[in-house]
């Protein structure tokens, strides 16, 4: 039995999915599953980098038996230089009805991102609480950003592309 589904991370600030990977799955008609859409609730903009050495609540980044794995792979500077970039360009486009960080990041995935869901492709949520269920639904739900939100989200994606995980490590 051959493949049919690949589950590999994917989100707005790690993409290097993109350029190698993404061709092949087309080229073998492979669908993908991207998991971390939020890059472990990094793209939810409630953390802050100088937090980090500060007491936390037991989550992902914090506390768990999971969190320095985490903390390795997302916690670092560019990544939250790439999200105020985005926070600042949310707040320019949208004013007064700026959408959530987290928001953003799913409608980016649904709307502008390599992402096809006629090859089958879907994206795997995640969430801690029901609440947090609702909101991320509710935001597959939302059409597409302004173009200038997505420009920063590809500045975002440069900031930190030389730290992004390899897909196939």
């Amino acid at each position: 039995i051959l493949p049919t589904v690949y589950q590999g991370m994917y989100n707005a600030t790690t993409r290097q999915v993109e350029t190698e990977l993404f061709p092949c799955l087309r080229h073998f008609r492979l669908r993908f599953y991207a998991y971390n859409p939020l890059a472990g609730g990094l793209l939810t903009g409630k953390y802050k980098y100088e937090d980090k050495d500060g007491k936390q609540p037991v989550g992902r980044f914090f506390g768990n038996n999971w969190a320095e794995t985490y903390r390795n792979r997302f916690w670092k500077e560019h990544h939250f230089e790439a999200i105020a970039l985005v926070e600042k360009a949310l707040q320019a486009a949208y004013g007064s009805s700026t959408p959530s960080m987290t928001s953003a990041a799913l409608r980016w995935l649904y709307h502008h991102s390599r992402l096809q869901g006629a090859h089958g492709d879907a994206v795997i949520l995640g969430m801690s609480s029901v609440e947090q269920l609702a909101q991320n639904l509710a935001a597959t739900e939302e059409g597409p950003l302004e173009p200038a939100v997505v420009q920063a989200f590809d500045r975002a994606w440069h900031l930190v592309a030389h730290e992004c995980p390899n897909y196939f490590r």
